[in-house]
Parts: structure tokens; sequence; C-alpha cells
């Protein structure tokens, strides 16, 4: 293990060691050039003695460096070994913890769940995109960032070491726990793998503990073997659906790409976001919002309700008010009917590796398999933009947009915050747009739809959404 004080290639000064894994140790540093803080990460020596391992560590570290994704973190720089350090990766560096630690506080709620599931899968779907398969998918691999932002990291690594002699013949490298069945058996590891371990990773948030334990040969039979145990009946049908098709047995019976699975899993977390909210105001005597209360679309909550992270979905005012019970169970009846039409038309549509990542250019709208048409949303040119201005650009697209507030200091009021999910989708789908509000203060504002103007009254701005914005 090295020590501190120690600077690989003239540049990146190591400060401290903050994690260590199968192949490599990872350690916080300082890039003296740019003057910002990095993460390094060091191979082994065992692994960087062997030539092929070192050619596909490059290989690797090359093709890592190419992808552009909120949802990866990014490869900066590859050093080669020297007498004193083996070859290291600069990375970005990810202020927040790991998902496994996260994990050791107990299982998540189903919103937070499905919303980490979208953004690993859509981080997933642009490694596959570029002919990238992680292979080592797991808890310690997704990073949880500022805002809950879902950072993929150890691209290449287990492909790197798979191919080193220290392993003996026929031994697999990865985590057990989740390895796909078919990786047991021989085959290679293809994105439909990296899903089965996704969907693992789903059970483990929702249930609290992986499905199978006991020593790595039981663990990989159960895979291999057994079903997964019945995650808890608080778990929403549509999620563990969503578990359930990820950790199919057969790589054919799981989703056709992860792209798909990033736009299901989104749309989940939204539909149990809404639910709770209602379910919250019912109990503490506030009227439910999806029981009619007026939110104009893209509007900021009312002073007071500004929850961080919490969607605010438009509804025509005091519509439910006004609705027969039979008629809302027809409509809630014909919905379902719609998004089961949906969902299999975009299984049925797409093939693997659908999604891409951005290159500069603004959202586009182009063919998916079997004619599908895909809009190409590119988050990181978004951010930073108007709300408004992003929202009619996404519809013009279309998308169907909803609009979230937030209160931060990261981007000025009433700009984008987030957008989600990012890369190629299909037409038609939904995609969440986080406005950023100001960190302090209490004002209250309006927002239009894009054909009107937000107004209200306080200290802060109202965040104007389409082309009415909003007025003190």
């Amino acid at each position: 293990m090295l020590t501190s004080r120690v600077v690989l290639g003239g540049r990146y000064e190591l400060d401290a060691r903050i994690g260590a894994g199968g192949f490599s140790e990872v350690w916080r540093a300082t890039d003296l050039t740019l003057g910002r803080p990095v993460a390094v990460k060091l191979l082994y020596a065992g692994y960087a003695q062997h030539e092929e391992t070192l050619a596909r560590f490059r290989a690797e570290a090359r093709h890592a460096g190419r992808l552009t994704h909120e949802n990866i973190a990014r490869v900066y720089d590859y050093g080669e070994p020297s007498g004193d350090h083996p070859p290291y990766l600069v990375m970005e560096l990810v202020d927040g913890p790991p998902l496994a630690e996260v994990l050791r506080g107990g299982p998540l709620n189903p919103v937070r769940t499905a919303r980490i599931l979208a953004q690993a899968a859509a981080g997933l779907a642009a490694a596959h995109e570029a002919g990238l398969v992680h292979r080592d998918v797991k808890p310690g691999n997704l990073l949880i960032g500022p805002r809950g932002v879902v950072k993929i990291t150890d691209f290449g690594i287990a492909r790197a070491a798979d191919s080193a002699p220290l392993t003996s013949t026929g031994m697999l490298v990865g985590t057990p726990g989740y390895l796909a069945p078919e990786r047991a058996t021989g085959a290679p590891a293809t994105a439909a793998a990296d899903l089965y371990a996704l969907g693992i990773i789903g059970y483990e948030c929702l249930a609290g503990n992986p499905p199978f334990t006991g020593t790595p040969l039981e663990v990989t039979r159960a895979h291999c073997s057994q079903p997964l145990p019945e995650l808890p009946p608080s778990v929403p049908a549509d999620l563990a659906a969503l578990i359930g098709h990820l950790t199919a047995r057969q790589p054919g019976d799981r989703p056709a790409s992860a792209a798909l699975v990033a736009v299901q899993a989104a749309q989940i977390a939204d539909r149990a976001a809404t639910a709770g909210a209602a379910g919250t105001a019912v109990m503490t005597g506030a009227p439910p919002r999806s029981a009619g209360v007026a939110t104009p679309a893209g509007a900021p909550p009312p002073s007071g309700a500004s929850l961080p992270g919490t969607a605010y979905l438009p509804v025509e005012p005091d519509a439910a008010s006004r609705t027969p019970r039979r008629l809302i169970a027809a409509l809630a009846a014909a919905a379902l009917v719609v998004v089961a039409v949906l969902v299999i038309a975009s299984q049925l549509g797409n093939s693997p590796a659908q999604h891409g990542t951005g290159n500069g250019q603004s959202p586009g709208t182009q063919p998916g398999a079997a004619g599908q048409a895909m809009v190409t949303v590119r988050a990181a040119d978004l951010i930073g933009r108007p709300v408004g201005a992003v929202v009619r650009e996404l519809r013009e697209r279309g998308l169907v947009v909803r609009v979230r507030w937030q209160r931060s200091a990261a981007e000025p009021p009433r700009t984008v915050l987030e957008v989600r999910p990012a890369g190629r989708v299909p037409a038609g789908s939904r995609v969440v747009v986080t406005g950023a509000l100001a960190p302090h203060g209490h004002g209250k504002g309006g927002g239009g739809d894009g054909q009107g103007k937000g107004k209200g009254k306080g200290k802060d701005k109202g965040p104007g959404h389409g082309g009415g914005p909003g007025q003190d």
C-alpha cells in the first residue's frame, strides 16, 4: 500500500485512502495543475505485472474516459506504472457514500429505490450503447452524490482483472451476490447480466438484505436454481414487477435495454411519490394534491410545502372535486391500459443499448428499433438553462414533461438542476425536470405552462414556467 504525500505523474498528490476492493484501492487526491480534488484508483501490483491485464486496463480507461453521462463517474486521466507506483486512473471525486454504506441503515422506501434504479439504469444504458459492459454492478460501485445523484464507478476493472493469471481456470471475476445465472455457467458478461445485477440491487434496497446468503458457492447456486424470496407487501406492485423482470433467470426474458428500465423506473418513482404525497395529506388533514388541488403546470409548491425531492404534478383546477367517483375509477382503469400498451410496445420495439451520451447537441428525435421514435435528452446541455425554455423544447420533441422544484444554491433560481431520465428515451415518455428555487426565503410564486404568466407575492420571485416569469 502506498503512503501519503506521494505525487503521481508530477501532478496528482495523494491525500488519504478512501476505499479498497478486490482489484484496486482508491485515494482522495489533489490535481495540482487544476487545483481540484479528484479520486485516484490504483490497480494492485499483482495485476499490474501482467501485460495482457495492463493492455485491457488501458483500453477500458480510454473507453470509460469517452463516456460523458451524469450517472457515470468521469474518468479524467490514466497513468502508466513506474518503479514507484502501479497504473492508475484519475476520476471524478463524488462527495457521497456508496449505496452499500447507505443500506447499512436499513431498507429504502419505494420512491428512493425506484429513483436509484432509474439513474443507475440510465448510466448503464449510456455505457452499453458505447459497447461497455460493467461486469460488477453492485451497491459498492454506485456512489450517492449530492441531491441523491447516482454515479456508477469501476468500469473496466473487472474485465481487466479477468485476464490476469492470478485466477484459476474457470474462476469467475465478480461478486457472487449480484452474478447473473448465465455467468455462473461460463457465459460471457452482457448488458443483460448488468441488468440482472441491478435488479438484485433493487431487491436489496427494498428488503434491506440480499435475497441469498451463505458461502460464495451457495449464493451462486441459489441464483441459478432458486426464486427470489418475496418482497415486503408494502412494495408497490409495479416496482415488484420491475424487480422480477430484471432478475428473470433467462437473459432473453429481461428488459430489452437499460434505457427502457430507466424510463419505467422513473415513472414508477413518480407514481409512488404522488401516491405517498396523497396519503400523507389525507393523514394530516391537508387536501391531497392528487385529489384535485389546483397546481398550474410547473408551479412551485405553496409556501411552507416545498419539501426537497417532492414532485408536484399538474392537474386541472378542481377537476377531481367535480368528478364522480365512477368516472375517476374508469379513467384510472383506462390509464392502466394505456400504460400497459406503451410498456409492451416499447419492449417490442427496442433493442439493447439504445441510450446515448451527450455530445453538445440539443435533444433530437431519432428512429429506434422497429421504427420507434427515440428522443435524445442531453441533460448536461439542459442544466442551468431556464426551466420554461427547457420544458418547451422537450415537449416539442414529443416528451411528456413534469416539473418539480427544489431549493438549491447550485444553479440560479428558475433554472434547471436536473433532467431525468437522460439519454435516448422513447417518444411519449415522461421526463422530470427539476427547477431551482432560491435557497432561502418564503416567497410564493406562480407559474404558467408556456401560455401565460405566473404571479405571486413574497420575498422570492416565483419561478416562471414556460412563457410566464414570476413577479414580485
